[in-house]
């Protein structure tokens, strides 16, 4: 088995993730949705954070917020549940936010729409775009393929491999945005 780097510090944090749902009364998929926007969760009422430019807020980002720091351009649950994924699995790198982060966020928004099932015309599967989807581990796989798709082996094989090939998500996107693929 292909050891993958920082995968037992990702599993502690998401742990940590569960435990402080658990003990803050907090559901779990609005605490993912706020970690996904980069916002810090608070004690309180359920749904609650506080962000660096705005009071906490009920339900997620305030009404008319746009593409900034901690918006991560997520439309839809599975995309921000994978972000906040994404987000723990990064920060062993060092990417988890700034700039580094936001190229992520847009590299993986253009390739997959953080949709651990995505598949293009080329057979590219997964959340990173694998190509072909035998580069990720077997759990990482479509379940065509005796795999289950898992977004965490995803994006951790993603990580993995743009650190090996491009050093840093900023390198990643700048090539996706003058080539059209990374």
């Amino acid at each position: 088995m292909a050891k993958i780097p920082g995968l037992p510090v990702a599993f502690i944090a998401a742990g940590g993730v569960l435990v402080y749902s658990g003990i803050e009364n907090q559901p779990l998929a609005a605490l993912l949705r706020g970690l996904a926007r980069g916002q810090k969760p608070v004690p309180g009422p359920p749904e609650t954070f506080a962000t660096a430019a705005t009071a906490a807020t009920v339900g997620g980002a305030a009404a008319g917020a746009t593409a900034g720091a901690g918006d991560t351009s997520a439309h839809n649950a599975g995309a921000a549940a994978n972000q906040a994924i994404a987000r723990v699995l990064a920060a062993p790198y060092g990417w988890s936010a700034g700039q580094q982060w936001t190229d992520l966020v847009s590299l993986w928004n253009q390739e997959s729409g953080w949709s651990n099932t995505a598949e293009n015309a080329s057979g590219a599967y997964g959340i990173a775009q694998a190509l072909p989807n035998t580069k990720y581990p077997l759990a990482g796989q479509p379940p065509s393929e005796g795999g289950s798709a898992s977004a965490t082996v995803q994006i951790a094989w993603g990580l993995s491999y743009i650190k090996a090939t491009y050093d840093s998500p900023s390198a990643a996107w700048a090539h996706e945005v003058a080539d059209n693929w990374y």
